[in-house]
């Protein structure tokens, strides 16, 4: 596998193994295997121990790079492209709301938080990013995100496990690779057939009232 090289004073320049020769499928493949057990981990303290929904914070946010793939495969690094996908799913306010019910959370002083600051914590305690690059990540400033850092690790109980010993304990099993990206295919094509069949339905209510109109 290829990695990241870096040198002093230079941008981090990453070696595009997850666009390997062979197909977009073979390198989807290539970047969910070896990066979906981790995201998962994450979106479980992200989630506030919630592993169903982690789960699927971490196969939608996978579903909607392939929709772009040409795009995530071009990127100077896509696994960032997809955990931010997996963290905007996983801190949208939307969730609570979800139809199949919200278990107790097994983690409520980490749900406690605010979403940028539980996002920050995460991204910078368990997932080992940089202060620079949490704060590009998370669009704030450096100062705004180590307040944010400093503010949420001030908000957790003294007794609290360190986050990556949580990660490291949450359960981190996945999908195959290919049945989440044909999952993701099918759900598109069924927002696209309802996205043509409502446009159809306007046209011909709009069509209906100028002919009415008419007479």
């Amino acid at each position: 596998m290829e990695t990241l090289t870096s040198a002093p004073g230079r941008r981090r320049t990453p070696v595009r193994w997850w666009n390997p020769p062979g197909t977009p499928e073979a390198a989807f493949a290539a970047l969910y295997e070896t990066y979906a057990a981790g995201l998962t981990r994450q979106a479980f303290l992200l989630c506030g121990g919630d592993a169903r929904f982690a789960a699927r914070a971490v196969e939608r946010g996978f579903q909607r790079c392939w929709e772009e793939w040409p795009a995530v495969a071009a990127d100077d690094d896509p696994p960032a492209r997809v955990r931010a996908a997996v963290y905007g799913y996983a801190l949208s306010p939307w969730h609570r709301l979800r139809p199949w019910g919200r278990p107790r959370p097994l983690l409520p002083a980490l749900l406690a938080l605010p979403p940028h600051r539980r996002g920050t914590v995460v991204l910078h305690d368990c997932a080992g990013v940089g202060l620079a690059r949490t704060a590009a990540e998370t669009e704030a400033t450096e100062p705004a995100a180590l307040a944010r850092l400093l503010a949420a690790r001030a908000a957790l109980p003294a007794g609290m496990p360190p986050l990556p010993a949580l990660a490291a304990a949450a359960p981190s099993r996945t999908r195959r690779p290919d049945a989440v990206r044909r999952a993701g295919e099918r759900s598109t094509a069924r927002r696209t057939c309802a996205c043509l069949l409502l446009a159809a339905a306007t046209l011909t209510a709009m069509t209906a009232s100028v002919l009415s109109a008419l007479h």
